[in-house]
Formats: structure tokens, sequence, C-alpha cells
């Protein structure tokens, strides 16, 4: 395979574009028929300065050959190349691909769109960056204010270039501004009108993305979590200092009732944190952060058995030796304490995770592409 390198112009060190791509972009396009024939494609490359020039926005479509989604979203992104340039916007393909093979491969499916150099260091600094927790994701940059740090990211237009494919609205906004659907407090607190029935999981029409699935307000949820933390630490003192039975049974009547009303009707109305969170929320966070309900119960399912669980082995108590049955119980509420802490502190869902990497995969169940680390 020969290689063709355009020579770079010069550039500033501090630029955030050099500091992200590299010295250099790797121009991708087509054959004449279409295909890439291994060994005889001759690959050119571009300095940044000289790629990225005339350009006002840059499209950064996040990719791997592993994922299945990718590969279905990466037709959408070559079709609307041409669209991006008549709006003056670079589109790039940057490889999370495990190896370079894998990044060939992925060179072959965006035929089209240029490449960012493999660059596993570079991937996962603009990973962080721009808080990626899924791929496939398409990030839109201004490609301006070179001398600053960081660029300034207009959005994750992942979802909306399938709304637009023609790119109309373009640039659009952020989609968690589009998210935060003004609502008053009472709507917030009881689902009805446009936002669905007072027994349903979560708010219909909150999302323009998705106005048929059901959301929970994220700030609503953490707040009850961190509710339930401090449940889990009255568990855990009982077990190892106060060994009070009839606690045990008023916590597990608390928690049990918490998740099984919050799985069936959502934080509202009958799930007792749940709507404490809510108040809270409410008050404190005049904008909603609207998160996929759907994994939400999955989690919480998960709740209620490790509740189930150490409650049942309160009962059994009699029948299992001293150390056995503390050391269970321990586990148990140590496990419930982190994972309610993770969600609250760190917004960081065990149960939702699970729900993503597992569960969906093996059960054939559609996955919550918002959620998904």
């Amino acid at each position: 395979m020969s290689t063709k390198i355009i020579p770079s112009d010069t550039a500033k060190a501090d630029d955030w574009r050099l500091k992200l791509f590299g010295d250099q972009l790797r121009l991708n396009t087509k054959t004449k028929s279409g295909d890439v024939e291994q060994g005889l494609q001759e690959i050119s490359y571009a300095s940044i300065p000289d790629a990225f020039d005339g350009y006002e926005y840059l499209a950064l479509f996040f990719g791997a050959n592993y994922c299945p989604f990718c590969k279905e979203f990466a037709p959408t992104v070559v079709a609307a190349a041409p669209a991006f340039e008549a709006k003056k916007t670079k589109v790039i393909f940057v490889s999370n691909d495990r190896d370079a093979l894998n990044y060939e491969e992925s060179c072959k499916k965006v035929q089209g769109i240029d490449v960012m150099d493999y660059d596993l260091s570079k991937t996962a600094q603009m990973r962080d960056m721009f808080g990626l927790k899924t791929i496939p994701a398409l990030i839109i940059l201004q490609n301006k204010d070179f001398e600053k740090e960081e660029p300034f990211e207009v959005s994750n237009a992942r979802d909306i270039l399938e709304l637009d494919p023609n790119l109309k609205r373009f640039p659009w906004g952020s989609i968690e501004k589009r998210q935060a659907a003004p609502l008053t407090a009472w709507e917030r607190l009881f689902i009805h009108g446009m936002h669905g029935k007072w027994w349903q999981l979560g708010h219909k029409n909150v999302s323009p993305l998705h106005p048929g699935d059901m959301y929970m307000d994220e700030h609503a949820v953490r707040i009850r979590a961190g509710l339930l933390n401090v449940i889990t630490w009255v568990a855990i003192m009982n077990v190892f200092y106060m060994r009070n039975l009839l606690l045990v049974n008023v916590v597990f009547g608390i928690v049990s009732w918490e998740f099984v009303t919050s799985m069936l009707f959502g934080l509202t109305p009958f799930a007792p944190l749940g709507i404490i969170g809510t108040l809270i929320a409410v008050a404190l966070q005049p904008s909603p952060l609207w998160k996929p309900a759907t994994p939400k119960r999955f989690a919480w399912g998960v709740g209620l058995m490790l509740a189930l669980s150490c409650f049942v082995l309160v009962q059994k108590k009699d029948e299992i030796d001293e150390a056995s049955f503390r050391a269970s119980v321990a586990a148990i509420a140590l496990t419930c304490n982190l994972f309610t802490w993770l969600e609250s502190a760190a917004g960081f869902c065990v149960g939702c995770f699970v729900y993503n990497n597992f569960f969906v995969k093996y059960l054939g169940r559609e996955e919550c592409k918002e959620c998904k680390l």
C-alpha cells in the first residue's frame, strides 16, 4: 500500500485541534469502484489546519467495528456528508476500535468521510472531554477559538441527525436543552395531561427525540437514592450494634413498599421516598433532567430482590449459625449502601449498567441508547 503525505502547514502549538487530532488527518475518499482494495488503495493525509480550513463546524462521528449500532449509523453519517459540506461542516470519523486491524475495517465502512489517525490515548481524551458514555455518537464542535483549552461543543447529534437527515435545522442545539421541556411543579409531581396517566412509570412528551417513551427526572431519582442510602446505614448499624428485629421489619416494610410502588407507578404518587425526592428536586432544580424510565424499573427490581433476601435471612435467623447470618446480612446491606451511594453521589446506576450490558444483550430487549456506558 503506497502512502501519499500532503505537506502540513505550520500551526500554533497551543491549537486545540492539534491537541485533539494530532498533526494530520487521513483522507478517506471513495475509490472509483466504491470499494477498498487492500494493498492497492493509496492513503493520503492532510495537515489539520489545511483539512479544517474554511469550515465553521466539525462533526465527529465516534464509532467502532465491534459496535452493531455504529455499523447501522455509519451509512446515515456518510449519506449526510454532502449536506454537512453545504453547511460548512467537516465530518471526521473517530475510531474507538480496540486494535489497528479493526480500525482499518472501520475505515472501509465510512468511505467518503475523512478519518482521524488511530490513537487510543487521544480517543480516550476526547471521550472524557465530551463526557461520552455511549457509541455511536456525533459531536458537533465550533471550528474557531483555536487558542482556547477546549473547543465549544454545540451538541451530541446522534439521534437528531436521524430526525433531520437533510440538516434543515442545523446547527442543532444540545439534546439536554431540548429535553428540558417546561413543566409546572404540579406536572412534575403528578403525571397527567399530555405527559401521560398518573399510574404510568414516567412522563411522556418531554423529549422531542423520543416523545412516546417514558422518562424520569434524574434529579429526583438521585435524591431518592440518597434517602435510601440513609436507610441502608440504619440497617447496617442494626446488624452490627442494635440487633433489633422490630427495626428490621420496619425498614423492610418501608423499602419493599418503596420499590414495589415505584416499579409499578414510578416515583409518584405512591412511593413515599419518591414523592420526597421529587418535591426536593422541584424546589432545588427548576429544570428536570430527563432520563429513560425502563432501566430504572429493572434497577429497582434488583433493589427489591436484595431487600427481600435480607428479610428472609432475618426470618430464618434461628436456622443459621450466628457468624454466617451476620456476614450474609452485612454483605447485602453493604451492597445496597454502595449501590445507592453510587447513584446519589456519582450518578452511576448499577442496575441500569446491568440492564444495558447483560439483560439487553442476552434476552433480546431494546437497548437504552441514552444510558449505556
